[in-house]
């Protein structure tokens, strides 16, 4: 889907990760285009830019992008988007049954030309999902299920809010009705459910006023109808088209899909319940792919991130989910993350995940996509980050004198907080740091003693910024160093070399 703005997307990306004048070469290298194909990219951009945004280009220091202090690289993003000509006629397309080019020339106000370059284009993203465009009436053909994955990748794209679809969905009414149920049902759902059930529903009558219907085999119906997500999907029947569902028969698939997502979207009631039974059968079973997975995972990272109960709890949701996916032939992943994995899948951890996915349930079978890995490696960097947010360095600080002792230390708590634990001494009783076995640092106003085998940073009694940079940088190659981590897999927030 991100296909369809890539070039500028990627631009904008590497600008903003930058936020510094880039040369035409350099960004020629790191996206893969030629320096004409940018140049014509930023005139372009130049065009969509949003309030307060501003491209600058200068001869010899390249392009810089200064951004507002609110802004972001979403809101920029879903700028071009809309503005966007590619994603107009991807619109007009999906939300209609069938549509001619004169139509789509008059509507999204381009030549038939490129109306057509548009449909080619199209046509190849199609591909990639299993789906294909007709000829004239255009329209998208396939499974309905695929269908339906595809329209929801481009809503939560273009940041959809059925609530202003008032005339297909009561949204208040139903947010009402599927909160009322969970209650009665004692279930509690994850994080944006709400959000990504309205949606569904949304696309669900959507499809059916077109007359277009889901279908799975009789032997799942049958399997899951009884079921406690069933019977809560059906509680929310009203809110389904009923009008044009030909028979009953097709009423209880499409409740059926409304169900799968349901299922998916349950969070265990109680956490620590969920965590102990986890830790005592699943990941007790050593020779299960998920604890092998588990284990190379905590590999990698150089310590046992089933010790990371955040981590845990969600990576298991994450492996029930793409089970439940393949189990039930659909997809139920919220896609907002599609137009980052471009830049995430570069990334020498996220390969790495992606092949030990590959290796470790190539005989169950498990079929990890790209948007998977990048969820389960959002959750590994989470676990990481987390560790090292946590990671206290025990410094000694040696000071000539009292006032200095005490502005130094308030100065390095203020930029590094519980991160640096700081103990003092004077700098007459700097033998005594040879004495103690917890130190990692030593931090001192003083430069005419040595240490011995401790590593010590100097600092002004009036500290710079490049002086607490080098703590900082300390503090960091601490952390690595202490679990054999390569610094690249924590991407892309690594500090700036600034305060």
């Amino acid at each position: 889907m991100n296909r369809f703005y890539k070039r500028y997307s990627d631009l904008i990306f590497h600008l903003l990760s930058e936020n510094k004048w880039i040369s035409l070469a350099q960004l020629a290298e790191r996206t893969g285009f030629s320096k004409s194909t940018i140049w014509r990219d930023l005139e372009f951009l130049e065009t969509v830019m949003p309030e307060n945004w501003e491209l600058k280009k200068h001869e010899t220091f390249g392009v810089r992008l200064k951004k507002p202090e609110s802004g972001t690289l979403e809101s920029i993003l879903r700028e071009i988007r809309e503005k966007n000509s590619y994603f107009h006629t991807l619109k007009l397309i999906l939300l209609s049954d069938g549509i001619d080019i004169s139509q789509i020339s008059n509507e999204v106000h381009v030549s038939r030309s490129t109306a057509y370059r548009h449909l080619e284009k199209l046509q190849e993203v199609l591909k990639e999902s299993q789906l294909r465009l007709t000829s004239s009436p255009f329209k998208v053909v396939g499974d309905e299920k695929n269908i339906r994955r595809f329209i929801m990748q481009y809503l939560d794209l273009m940041n959809f809010k059925p609530e202003a679809e008032k005339e297909r969905l009561q949204s208040g009414d139903f947010q009402a009705a599927l909160l009322d149920m969970i209650s009665n049902y004692s279930v509690t759902l994850r994080t944006g459910a709400l959000q990504r059930l309205k949606m569904i529903i949304y696309i669900s009558n959507l499809r059916m006023s077109k007359g277009y219907f889901v279908s799975f085999p009789e032997s799942l119906l049958d399997a899951y109808k009884d079921s406690e997500f069933f019977l809560m999907a059906k509680d929310l029947v009203h809110f389904i088209e009923k009008t044009k569902v030909p028979s009953r028969e097709t009423q209880l698939h499409e409740i059926l899909f409304f169900a799968i997502y349901l299922m998916n979207e349950e969070r265990p009631t109680n956490r620590s319940q969920h965590l102990r039974y986890l830790r005592s059968r699943t990941i007790g079973e050593r020779e299960h792919p998920f604890s092998v997975y588990l284990e190379s995972l905590s590999t990698l990272a150089g310590f046992n991130l089933t010790d990371d109960d955040i981590f845990l709890f969600h990576i298991y949701q994450t492996f029930k989910r793409i089970y439940l996916e393949k189990e039930l032939n659909t997809e139920t992943l919220h896609s907002s993350m599609i137009q980052y994995l471009p830049y995430y899948e570069k990334n020498s951890l996220f390969k790495t995940l992606e092949d030990l996915g590959v290796k470790i349930f190539s005989k169950v079978p498990l079929v990890f996509k790209k948007l998977d890995i990048l969820e389960i490696f959002t959750l590994m960097q989470a676990a990481i980050l987390r560790r090292q947010n946590s990671h206290v360095i025990q410094a000694v600080l040696v000071c000539r004198t009292y006032y200095e002792k005490d502005y130094t230390k308030e100065v390095l708590k203020y930029h590094f907080g519980n991160r640096l634990a700081v103990s003092t001494l004077d700098s007459s009783s700097i033998e005594l740091i040879s004495e103690y076995e917890e130190f990692d640092l030593v931090i001192s106003t003083d430069d005419n003693h040595s240490i011995g085998h401790l590593p010590k940073i100097n600092v002004s009694a009036f500290p710079t910024a490049s002086e607490m940079m080098e703590i900082r940088h300390f503090i960091n190659d601490h952390f690595f160093k202490q679990l054999g981590l390569d610094k690249e897999m924590i991407y892309p927030y690594q500090k700036n070399d600034e305060i």
